[in-house]
């Protein structure tokens, strides 16, 4: 197994660059390298995956790490700067597979006809583990709760996520209906997650959506708190997903629905036994740097083993995204002609 960060300089080939310009023009960087510049993209018996150094990547290091062999592939993880850049290499075929949150980039690239798409969802969660106000308006859990229940006062307040047409913008605008507010009546700032932590604390904004380990640290110094408990009886949203270049997918079935079947191998070891036993923390040390103690003092991500996914949430962020202008297409897209499960349920059949 590689694993291989890019430089940040002549990433792409000529091509590749063009198409981006084309499908991600007004979105921005995902939340949530490439290899060298003489690379002409995937091929060969070695599938590879572009990934983000991000705690919500692990499925993609347990995958690597410890079940590709089993299968009998060969994966080289190359790290990249945000989703949208996955999306472009992998729709531009420089890379196989590649990581994305859910969001307007992607759905672009279906739009435009190029050959990306979800074929599997990684990490998922609660709006309420996301969700956190200023220290400035709420001291307390207990008071972040009661001014959650009708925060209407707060139109025209300035609230945070970290870019345009992610995912998490639509928890923010889900978040913000839960409590009696419309994207429309805030003034919404693109603030990466870290930057958001001092501006709860100092009130320059009135609430964001943070992943963790961010919110975890901003209720432990006193910057922000999370009105909402985390949810024990409903399932986690869909926030991000495996994504395929189709030409190489079909091209490859064997290696495709290969990869799938070690992914699903990470997922169910995830789900059963959870995100922060020493061994994965250690794999996010690895790829990431956290430190494994706050990783693991921090809210948990979750996985579905079977690596389903409810279309039904998915089309409520399409039509957000929509709604924001986010999207180039004016009508919605079925979410069917998004998410192809072709080589999962191949995966899983086996």
């Amino acid at each position: 197994m590689q694993h291989t960060t890019a430089p940040r300089t002549g990433r792409f080939l000529v091509g590749a660059a063009a198409a981006a310009t084309l499908v991600l023009a007004g979105c921005a960087a995902d939340p949530e390298g490439a290899a060298p510049g003489a690379s002409e993209g995937g091929g060969g018996d070695t599938i590879r995956v572009a990934y983000l150094a991000t705690g919500s990547s692990l499925p993609l290091f347990a995958t690597a790490e410890k079940y590709a062999e089993e299968v009998g592939i060969d994966i080289e993880l190359v790290e990249v700067a945000s989703g949208n850049e996955s999306i472009t290499g992998v729709a531009t075929d420089q890379y196989d597979a590649g990581f994305a949150g859910i969001g307007s980039a992607a759905y672009n690239a279906v739009a435009e006809g190029l050959p990306v798409r979800y074929v599997a969802p990684m990490h998922s969660g609660y709006i309420e583990d996301y969700f956190i106000i200023s220290s400035q308006l709420a001291g307390s859990t207990e008071e972040a709760a009661t001014l959650a229940e009708d925060m209407s006062g707060l139109a025209g307040q300035t609230f945070a996520a970290n870019a345009p047409g992610v995912v998490t913008e639509a928890l923010l605008g889900f978040a913000l209906e839960r409590a009696g507010l419309g994207m429309d009546q805030i003034n919404l700032e693109h603030i990466p997650f870290p930057d958001q932590v001092p501006a709860l604390a100092n009130g320059g904004i009135a609430a964001g959506i943070l992943s963790e380990p961010f919110p975890t640290q901003a209720e432990e110094n006193g910057s922000g708190y999370r009105p909402w408990a985390t949810p024990t009886d409903e399932a986690p949203l869909p926030f991000t997903g495996i994504i395929y270049n189709t030409d190489w997918a079909e091209e490859n079935s064997e290696l495709a629905t290969d990869f799938l079947r070690a992914y699903a191998m990470a997922a169910e070891d995830l789900d059963e036994n959870g995100w922060d036993t020493p061994e994965m923390l250690e794999l996010v040390e690895q790829y990431t740097g956290a430190d494994p103690a706050i990783v693991a003092a921090s809210r948990q991500h979750h996985i579905d083993a079977d690596l389903e996914v409810d279309f039904d949430v998915l089309l409520r962020y399409q039509e957000f995204f929509m709604e924001q202008g986010s999207l180039n297409y004016a009508e919605i897209i079925p979410e069917e002609d998004i998410w192809d499960f072709t080589w999962r349920d191949a995966a899983l059949a086996d």
